[in-house]
């Protein structure tokens, strides 16, 4: 085929291509159309930015749609001169209007726009409109692989190891563009790379991928979702743009950030607070333009928390305002971070002999949504994308999106070497090893190593009928986790049946202040830095020795050293590893045997009913049909199922045990101890696989 007949063909081919818009409802990768370079073809015209330059690759094809003809050249250049904005390919000028295509012969490739000797690559094809001193850029490009470059442009360099918080953000972008079909806000585009849409500066060269099986539901969004660079604290309604409270009170819409469980602030620091003043004078200017304001007294300016606006009143006119609204004028001429935040307290002062009026906030943009530090401080912490989601947009639903889900999105876990603790695959990196959650049952573990130390009569010969209910013992937990009770309970059997009865029934034949000097040994000889927190009663005491004092939280670090120290070596071993704690090697032989009947006789060994998130039991039997398991003949280990969350309180459930000498932690959000427990089978039938 003649090369000129092949270039009117692929140029057909490219307009289709950029014109015709695909049903993104029914693919679950679609193109997006993004405006690009608008702010800086503005700083062009301005004289801010002195050139903008496009450099093709070899294949590269420059087509003027105007004229239907190819143009020779592998650069075009764009300059002011006189206030008239001109065009070149290599040193030819381009006459206006003409819509310029810059495609690959290929079918596919990149573009490098250069702006005053800054480089952005973009992908191909790329429409350029260029005439009547204007000058508009568009490209298209994959949506899995826009949410992540753009999450990406929304943070600094810094943060782009924090994998969890960059996903968390393309999460949101992802859920954006669907629900901004229902409206279309740049009529031949989905974006632009404005703030007001979210930052894009084209391909960024990062390991990161978009490629979840699990994503939000946007067809059941009740409103848009937002996002902002700090919140100071708490994030707020979407009524600010608005001036009108969208849910009143209802959760997902005004969310405190932090760890509750903590009391652990995640967007803090001193760059979060912040003070400006502006006299009655300008401020008046400002709304009032054109009017003179006779009477500075009479000037009143009033937030409504509830209404979320702003009551601007003089003595010749007033204004109520949403308060992004009054945030935006007042910046508008002040600068874009006069007033940081929409997060913020107003009083008067006077400078100067002159009325003025003092703003105090925290937080940086219009606080709605999800706040990008607190989401990194999330991040850091080893929390999963989709708990960092959960904490922003509590209602918001996951659903598949055209693949079959071999994951559960809420499951987190670290594969690693029980002998030496190396870590061999974790699910959320390295951040996963600082996370920290209740111990719960796995605190049992620590206390059967106490009583097998101090208390062999204990160990071999106590016993303890649990019926399931507490009928007349106040001290003793008001039931236990089985419902029709354990029965006759030693400690064998209580090991692995995680019998809470057994355990808190203790309180009365142990020593506390024993029990903590063994802790306090313990911690120190495997390497965690927990303590014990404070009992006023007897009542905590057994509920400390049962598991149930959820104040009692160790790293996931600390849960693999405890593994390390369970794990059943030689005894000369352990010796060497933990010189600092002394438990007899066969009672310790006896602890972990009973780690291994979990899951012949215990709270691992039976399909307990279907509870909490139907995505962790539905995964899980979508990955139990798959054929890529291996055998499994070495398995032990502890259920725990314990409260913790966030900035509200959630059910999770907590595994740590292994296969033979490999070990395995789970955390699964909105579920129990047993549906861990069959989660790490499964991560340890396929981990040959995940290396």
């Amino acid at each position: 085929m003649p090369m000129k007949r092949y270039k009117v063909i692929l140029s057909s081919f490219i307009i289709l291509f950029l014109i015709i818009p695909l049903n993104a409802e029914t693919d679950i990768d679609p193109l997006v159309t993004l405006h690009v370079l608008s702010k800086q073809v503005r700083l062009l015209k301005s004289g801010a930015v002195k050139k903008i330059s496009i450099t093709t690759n070899n294949d590269s094809i420059i087509r003027d749609e105007t004229s239907s003809r190819s143009l020779e050249g592998k650069t075009i250049a764009f300059l002011v001169h006189g206030g008239i904005l001109n065009a070149y390919v290599d040193s030819s000028p381009v006459t206006g209007p003409c819509k310029l295509i810059l495609s690959s012969g290929s079918g596919s490739g990149l573009v490098v726009v250069t702006i005053d000797g800054q480089a952005r690559t973009y992908p191909l094809p790329m429409a350029i409109q260029y005439g009547n001193n204007d000058l508009r850029f568009h490209v298209r490009e994959r949506l899995d692989q826009y949410v992540v470059d753009s999450a990406l442009a929304e943070y600094s360099g810094d943060f782009w190891k924090e994998k969890e918080g960059i996903l968390a953000l393309a999460h949101v972008i992802r859920a954006r563009y669907f629900y901004g079909k229902k409206s279309q806000q740049h009529g031949d585009a989905d974006f632009c790379d404005l703030t007001h849409c979210q930052v894009y500066r084209g391909r960024i060269k990062s390991a990161i991928q978009f490629n979840d099986d699990w994503v939000i539901d946007h067809a059941r969004l009740q409103h848009n979702l937002f996002f902002h660079s700090r919140c100071g604290g708490r994030t707020g309604d979407p009524g600010v743009f608005s001036g009108k409270k969208l849910y009143g009170s209802s959760p997902g819409t005004d969310v405190k950030d932090w760890l509750y469980r903590e009391g652990v602030p995640l967007c803090s620091g001193k760059d979060s607070h912040w003070e400006r003043n502006i006299s009655h004078e300008d401020l008046g200017h400002i709304f009032f333009p054109g009017k003179k304001n006779k009477s500075n007294e009479s000037l009143k300016l009033q937030y409504d928390l509830d209404l979320l606006t702003v009551h601007i009143k003089t003595s010749f006119d007033d204004a109520v305002l949403p308060v992004e609204t009054f945030r935006l004028k007042i910046n508008r001429v002040r600068g874009w971070n006069f007033i940081r935040s929409n997060n913020f307290a107003v009083s008067e002062t006077v400078v100067d002999g002159k009325k003025h009026f003092r703003f105090k906030g925290e937080g940086l943009g219009h606080g709605v949504g999800l706040c990008q530090h607190g989401a990194m401080a999330l991040s850091r912490l080893g929390y999963n994308r989709y708990e960092i989601l959960e904490h922003y947009y509590p209602d918001i639903q996951l659903v598949t999106h055209g693949r079959k889900a071999s994951r559960s999105p809420y499951c987190s876990y670290c594969l690693f070497d029980v002998t030496t603790g190396k870590v061999i695959l974790s699910s959320l990196g390295p951040g996963f090893l600082r996370r920290n959650a209740p111990s719960g049952s796995i605190f049992k573990l620590i206390v059967s190593l106490y009583i097998a130390s101090e208390r062999p009569d204990i160990f071999n010969d106590y016993t303890f009928n649990c019926t399931g209910r507490n009928m007349n013992e106040a001290n003793l937990p008001e039931r236990c986790w089985k419902p029709n009770g354990h029965g006759m309970m030693k400690m064998s059997d209580a090991i692995p049946n995680s019998c809470n009865f057994y355990f808190a029934s203790l309180y009365k034949i142990i020593s506390e202040k024993k029990f903590r000097v063994f802790c306090k040994n313990f911690c120190s000889s495997v390497g965690i830095k927990a303590s014990l927190p404070e009992i006023s009663s007897n009542r905590q005491w057994a509920e400390l020795l049962a598991g149930l004092d959820f104040r009692v939280s160790f790293s996931v670090s600390d849960f693999i050293n405890i593994a390390r120290y369970i794990y059943c070596g030689s005894a000369e071993d352990i010796e060497k590893s933990f010189s600092g704690i002394k438990v007899p090697y066969q009672e310790k032989m006896k602890i972990f045997q009973g780690l291994q009947e979990t899951f012949t006789r215990g709270t691992a060994s039976e399909l307990k009913k279907r509870s909490g998130a139907s995505c962790n039991y539905l995964s899980l039997e979508n990955a139990n049909n798959e054929n890529s398991s291996r055998q499994l003949t070495e398995l032990w280990g502890k259920t725990s199922t314990v409260i913790d969350g966030t900035n509200k309180p959630v059910s999770y459930g907590i595994f740590l045990g292994g296969n033979g000498r490999e070990g395995v932690i789970v955390i699964l959000r909105k579920a129990t101890g047993n549906m861990a427990s069959r989660w790490a089978r499964r991560i340890l039938s396929q981990s040959a696989t995940e290396k």
